[in-house]
């Protein structure tokens, strides 16, 4: 059986491998938790945007014989770092005014504005 040295060590490299299929930009750094051995910090680093996501070891290991455990893994280190990358889209439905409703009865100016000349046509319209 591994030590928990080696174990740790594995995880690293196979999570660098991951994110360096993901990004090569990607910088991967692997902390342990204290006081938890089966937990492992991992913190993704592209130019000056950072995030986090905890992992468990276990999981990493898996990845060793098992291709759909390490493509979930890294699915779990895209969906964080395209997190990281792209801001959500805004919500429209906040930024839509409503359209002003026109006053009872019709334009509101009697004859509008414009005609054939820009002007305004006043009560006796075009001639």
């Amino acid at each position: 059986m591994d030590t928990v040295a080696e174990r740790r060590q594995e995880a690293r490299v196979i999570l660098g491998e991951l994110a360096r299929s993901i990004d090569r930009r990607l910088a991967v750094e692997v902390r342990e938790i204290q006081g938890n051995e089966e937990r492992l910090i991992v913190k993704l680093t592209h130019g000056k945007l950072h995030t986090q996501t905890e992992v468990a070891t276990d999981a990493v290991l898996e990845t060793r014989e098992d291709a759909v455990a390490r493509t979930e893994l890294r699915l779990r280190l895209k969906r964080a770092a395209d997190t990281m990358l792209f801001r959500p889209m805004p919500d429209h439905r906040m930024s839509v005014k409503p359209i002003p409703v026109p006053p009872p009865g019709g334009q509101g100016m009697r004859g509008g504005q414009g005609g054939m000349r820009g002007g305004p046509q006043g009560f006796r319209g075009r001639r």
